[in-house]
């Protein structure tokens, strides 16, 4: 055991330097880490459940990543664009909401108008 020791350790002292980096980082992360974690756990069973629909998606999930990957760029581009977005979409969905039912009366009779 002690030569296989000895033989890590220049392995040892070559990632102490970013471990240290990274530690404090990770410290500041360990109260989200601690609010999603009983989310994770409530999360499983269902994660479960959904792997054999996972598995059976996969050829398509692998057919798609060529696509995915060609995408990418242009994803990069509207993601500043939509995270600026996101408030008037806190705003509009409420909004959007409370005409809803409005919306559900509505239909109803404008199908009736329409001719057949």
């Amino acid at each position: 055991m002690l030569p296989l020791f000895i033989k890590m350790l220049p392995l040892f002292f070559k990632v102490l330097p970013l471990f240290i980096k990274v530690l404090p980082v990770f410290i500041k992360m360990l109260p989200l880490f601690n609010n999603v974690l009983p989310l994770l756990i409530k999360m499983l069973p269902h994660s479960i459940i959904q792997l054999p629909l996972l598995i059976k998606m996969l050829p398509v999930l692998i057919k798609m990543l060529p696509l995915l990957i060609k995408m990418l760029p242009l994803l990069i581009k509207v993601l500043p664009l939509f995270i600026k977005m996101l408030p008037l979409f806190n705003k509009v969905i409420p909004l959007f909401i409370k005409v809803l039912p409005l919306f559900n009366k509505v239909l109803p009779l404008f199908i009736m108008q329409l001719p057949l």
